[in-house]
């Protein structure tokens, strides 16, 4: 249950997205990594209140083929809108609808709970590093609605402490624990505790790394016991969702609808280290798609780590792109992926709510282009070579929007192809419609018309 927290009034640097990412290695039976994406998005403030939508995702993976394909357990989600506010010296309240759920992951089975709740939390809860020292959340919630479980309520809690460990202050040392209860006829509690060590990054902004004993109960949750070693990634609130220089923790959340009983959903977050080496950086970036459709639901992830290196408003680099493709809530005898090592170019504004590259009195073009070998695909290696890119044209403003249409092509083993066009709106919001033709699908239509919503953070 994803939240920020204030004394006092809220502030305007307050007013902008948070969001969190992390990756850990699970000493488990049944499970070797747990990765986990998270994200708050304003929509809109009335007088003290701050009304939100958040979205998280924990996927837990089995194993990692020779080919670099993972084998996905399960995907457990929340998604909330909610209002939040500040109380003089006491922390914030919070009112809250959520669903929360579990979808198995190339086999059938899904649950959830729909909820309204309340929360409070210590002020400075939600800064992604300090203040040091304790601080807390607990939230309780009714079930509404449940598939796949019995459950009347719900209650979450946190503890965090942390100290600083270095004279800078650039360093703290502390312990987490958390508890996530469902109760009714199908009850559970997770519980996690352990240390962690935080590095700031500046800018509301850190890096941790962690140990934690996990006591798995929770029918939504990972259903296992084990001990988690890993590391994170956060961005607290901050006034302005562009980075103009890294480190960097940037993405979206999307959603949406179309034919054929079509839905969408999509959480990407993008991390990029400090500068070097004159401005080069090493960057992560985790972006997961939900399509679903009558016949079956398609999941699929795409993972680039690489690095880049600015020129005027362009970006030069390399890549490791890796995509695997499942289905959601459905048997699915064997996984598909694809690996290529790529090089490429892309401008400052691509992927970005702000447009990078001004065409005078006829609006901006961003572009990227990326291509290099491919590695393995499960596509039939017909070609030795994968190549992706695509561009984005925005007027001129008119008023505080810009229309937009853009193109995206994937060709090579396997191809596919993006076109849309839409709004780009204050705040980093975007609207548009959207025809997709997908080769990476399993549904029997590979073709999809949608439309979505986003929001860049």
């Amino acid at each position: 249950m994803c939240a920020c927290a204030a004394a006092g009034t809220l502030r305007a640097g307050e007013s902008g997205a948070s969001a969190t990412g992390s990756l850990a290695w699970i000493d488990s039976d049944r499970l070797d990594l747990v990765g986990s994406v998270a994200a708050e998005l304003p929509l809109a403030e009335a007088g003290a209140w701050r009304v939100f939508a958040s979205l998280s995702a924990v996927t837990a993976i089995e194993k990692a083929t020779e080919n670099f394909t993972f084998l996905v357990d399960q995907v457990g989600y929340g998604a909330a809108v909610g209002a939040r506010r500040p109380l003089e010296g006491k922390g914030a309240i919070e009112v809250f609808a959520r669903e929360q759920g579990v979808n198995l992951v190339d086999a059938a089975g899904r649950a959830r709970v729909r909820v309204l709740g309340f929360a409070w939390e210590s002020g400075g809860y939600r800064g992604a590093y300090g203040p040091f020292g304790w601080s807390e959340r607990i939230a309780v919630a009714g079930v509404v609605e449940h598939h796949g479980v019995s459950a009347v309520a719900s209650a979450a809690g946190e503890v965090r402490y942390v100290g600083p460990i270095a004279k800078s202050r650039r360093v703290g040392l502390g312990a987490v624990a958390t508890v996530d209860a469902l109760l009714g006829d199908d009850d559970g509690v997770d519980i996690t505790i352990g240390p962690r060590v935080e590095f700031d990054l500046t800018g509301d902004r850190r890096m941790g790394i962690f140990v934690s004993w996990l006591h798995g109960g929770n029918p939504l949750g990972l259903a296992t016991d084990g001990v988690l070693a890993g590391f994170d990634f956060a961005q607290g609130l901050h006034a302005d969702a562009a980075r103009v220089t890294p480190p960097e923790i940037s993405g979206l959340a999307a959603a949406g609808v179309g034919s054929g009983g079509r839905g969408v959903a999509r959480l990407d977050i993008r991390v990029a280290t400090p500068p070097f080496l004159g401005g080069t950086v090493a960057e992560v970036e985790v972006d997961g798609n939900v399509l679903t459709a009558s016949d079956l639901n398609d999941l699929f992830y795409l993972y680039d780590v690489g690095v880049a290196h600015p020129f005027a408003a362009w970006r030069a680099g390399g890549w490791f792109h890796h995509r695997s493709n499942h289905a959601l809530d459905s048997y699915n005898p064997e996984v598909t992926s694809i690996n290529v090592l790529e090089g490429g170019v892309e401008s400052e504004g691509w992927n970005r709510a702000e447009p990078s590259q001004p065409l005078g009195r006829f609006g901006d073009l961003d572009a990227q282009l990326r291509a290099g070998w491919l590695i393995d695909s499960a596509f039939g290696e017909d070609s030795d070579w994968h190549a992706r890119g695509g561009a984005r044209w925005a007027s001129p403003p008119l008023g505080a929007t810009r229309i937009y249409i853009s193109a995206q092509l994937e060709r090579g083993d396997v191809s596919g192809s993006w076109y849309s066009a839409g709004v780009l709106l204050p705040r980093g919001w975007d609207v548009k419609v959207e025809f997709r033709h997908d080769e990476q699908l399993y549904s029997a239509d590979q073709r999809a018309r949608v439309a979505v919503a986003t929001l860049r953070y």
